[in-house]
């Protein structure tokens, strides 16, 4: 039998995407079934970055003038895309925010090799649990559910250590045409974007394992 390759796969997300959410169990069931190893490496993208910390849920939704049947169809399309998932979600709870500091945490994460821990559990917060991953001390609880110390994850936030690399990635995703998240890159060669089917990543694990 022919060696496989080991895949890497470079994913572009923000946690408040839930195309973002819905792909990352596909992802996670894929790597499962492909015979080779896969090494995922996380990448920060921000879809809001104008977005204030505090935004009125209720007020945001009508902004977007959309007719409240459609909505409501919309909201009950996704749920059932995500229970087909497996994932929690309750999108009356949802609290738009400004991801820009939950960014910030995930890069200390990848520091300490939890970056994957901390972003499940961000997308569980936010989607399934109503929690304001925009607020400080809210954002620090969330890390110390993932392992993170939260007096060193107060002080990484506060002195915006890493605000120059969620900048850089967002720059290299953009470099690279990408334009919405999720935005996947495996083994420096196949780009994939939007929440792809497992099938999908199946074969393209396969054609770079097989290069």
């Amino acid at each position: 039998m022919t060696a496989m390759t080991p895949v890497r796969v470079d994913v572009w997300s923000d946690v408040q995407c839930i195309w973002c959410y819905i792909s990352s169990a596909r992802l996670r069931t894929a790597i499962e079934q492909h015979p080779a190893p896969v090494d995922v490496v996380h990448h920060s993208f921000q879809l809001s970055p104008e977005a204030p910390v505090d935004i009125d849920r209720d007020e945001h939704i009508r902004s977007h003038g959309m007719d409240p049947a459609r909505m409501a169809q919309i909201k009950a399309q996704l749920a059932q895309l995500i229970t087909d998932e497996g994932l929690p979600y309750d999108p009356d709870r949802t609290q738009p925010t400004n991801s820009w500091q939950a960014l910030q945490l995930l890069h200390h994460a990848g520091t300490l090799g939890r970056r994957p821990e901390l972003t499940q559990r961000l997308f569980e917060a936010y989607f399934g649990e109503g929690r304001h991953i925009g607020h400080l001390d809210e954002l620090l609880a969330i890390g110390a559910e993932a392992g993170l110390d939260p007096d060193t994850a107060r002080d990484v936030l506060t002195s915006r250590r890493h605000e120059a690399a969620v900048a850089e990635d967002i720059a290299r995703a953009q470099q690279l045409g990408a334009r919405g998240v999720p935005f996947y890159v495996i083994n420096d060669t196949w780009g994939l974007s939007g929440a792809q089917p497992v099938e999908q990543f199946l074969r393209a694990f396969g054609e770079a394992s097989r290069a």
